[in-house]
């Protein structure tokens, strides 16, 4: 299909994209995913009977994918058997929780926004001439998230397994992202948080 205009070519992108669906390493189903949400369930009440705070694997990925941008570390897919979480890019938050949570669907414009930026390797030039084609550079966007992704279930798992209670409080992400945007300084190395200035 010719493109026709910028507006129908970034519309291209995304809704191919959108059609994606990303793949993590198999074993962090049971070591993260499974822990953490409800498994072909969904959210309901025995969800949080069992303390599980997310209710799709989709969601703990976005965690995952988030813990990888804000720390800017990818971690390659390894040799181990991989999975695809199930949900296409194009249907993650599109509803309202049962736990009262409400669809969430800006999110994949801003994973997405996040994706082009984080992606150097792309020459949009060559995709405007056609000379690269949409479906090479999706799969570059992907593989992208992908390694964000593979680097945030890491950490997670390793926050388990430090603490197999970690997730149970519910300022567990919270303290995580907080850590990733405010590191706390290092003790007596003559720095200290100092507010920004309003003006």
């Amino acid at each position: 299909m010719a493109i026709t205009s910028k507006k129908e070519y970034r519309e291209d992108i995304f809704d191919v994209w959108g059609r994606k669906t990303p793949s993590y390493e198999k074993h962090y189903e049971n070591e993260v995913i499974k822990p953490l949400a409800d498994v072909g369930i969904g959210t309901n009440s025995v969800s949080e009977a069992k303390g599980k705070i997310l209710g799709t694997i989709y969601e703990v990925l976005i965690m995952a994918f988030f813990i990888g941008l804000y720390s800017n570390r990818k971690k390659p897919l390894g040799d181990f058997d991989l999975k695809d979480c199930g949900h296409p890019l194009q249907y993650w938050g599109n509803l309202d929780s049962k736990k009262g949570r409400k669809a969430y669907p800006k999110l994949r414009e801003y994973i997405f926004i996040s994706l082009v930026a984080r992606t150097p390797d792309i020459d949009w030039i060559a995709l405007d001439k056609g000379q690269r084609t949409v479906s090479e550079t999706v799969n570059m966007l992907m593989l992208t998230m992908e390694e964000y992704i593979n680097y945030g279930l890491s950490v997670l798992a390793e926050k388990m397994k430090e603490d197999e209670g970690y997730f149970y409080n519910k300022n567990s992400f919270l303290d995580i992202f907080k850590g990733l945007t405010h590191p706390k300084q290092e003790k007596g190395d003559g720095t200290e948080d100092v507010p920004e200035s309003l003006d």
